[in-house]
């Protein structure tokens, strides 16, 4: 049973996962079907300069400067190559049993379209005097566009506030809710997910999303004092996070 609860937590966090961040709706509307009302008169958009793509070595550098609440560095690992992970994400989505089953089909239809040249670094704080852990990875190299309209139309999913689901042999209810003022970085998304174990056991992760500079920063805590600690964390990470991505 401890088994299957795990594999169902991690599994229901990979399921809000993929409806966000690593995808969701995407609704803009077609470029060619919109062009012809535009103005001819019209300026043309200010283009951005293109974001720097980060290597391995690099993200693990960035990692390495975050500092958790009590000063103290975090555990950095990294991860060269995402497809190996990706293709495992997409087997565990595909072998749960989702209700409302559109809520699996936008998870798994919302994984990036393509992760080849992609890089990828985490870092992880402890404390277990507090029972708290926070985890932070940056991601480069991954459609930006893409992933912008997945986190902008976040709202999408409202739909699948509440879940249930069932793998290898477990059910579990998964709740979402929507959360505020978290860090300062312009266009974040944050959200609480609260799980249900077949056991009546309750566990809740605090996560916050953004694309920042082209890199996709997501920092996810759990346990800690109170909600308000774990928002804390979160927020004050991703802000770290935001200045070192230049």
């Amino acid at each position: 049973m401890k088994n299957n609860a795990l594999r169902g937590f991690s599994a229901a966090a990979l399921l809000i996962m993929g409806m966000t961040a690593c995808g969701g709706p995407s609704n803009s509307p077609d470029v060619a079907a919109t062009a012809g009302s535009a103005s001819s008169e019209a300026s043309p958009a200010p283009t951005e300069a293109p974001a720097k793509k980060y290597n391995t070595e690099e993200l693990t550098a960035l990692v390495a400067e975050i500092k958790d609440a009590r000063g103290a560095r975090l555990s950095v690992t990294s991860s060269a190559n995402l497809s190996g992970s990706m293709e495992q994400s997409k087997a565990l989505l595909s072998s749960m049993t989702v209700e409302p089953a559109e809520c699996q089909e936008m998870a798994l239809a919302g994984m990036p379209p393509s992760v080849e040249g992609a890089s990828m670094a985490m870092g992880t704080s402890l404390d277990a005097t507090a029972g708290a852990s926070t985890v932070v990875s940056l991601t480069s190299g991954l459609d930006t566009e893409f992933l912008k309209q997945s986190i902008a139309q976040f709202g999408e999913v409202n739909k699948c506030a509440s879940m249930s689901m069932t793998t290898s042999g477990a059910a579990f209810d998964v709740a979402l809710t929507m959360l505020n003022g978290l860090g300062s970085v312009p266009e974040t998304i944050a959200y609480r997910t609260d799980t249900t174990l077949p056991d009546g056991r309750k566990q809740s992760l605090v996560t916050a999303q953004v694309v920042h500079r082209g890199v996709l920063m997501t920092v996810i805590a759990t346990g800690g004092k109170s909600e308000e600690d774990a928002v804390a964390r979160v927020g004050a990470i991703l802000d770290q996070a935001a200045a070192l991505v230049k």
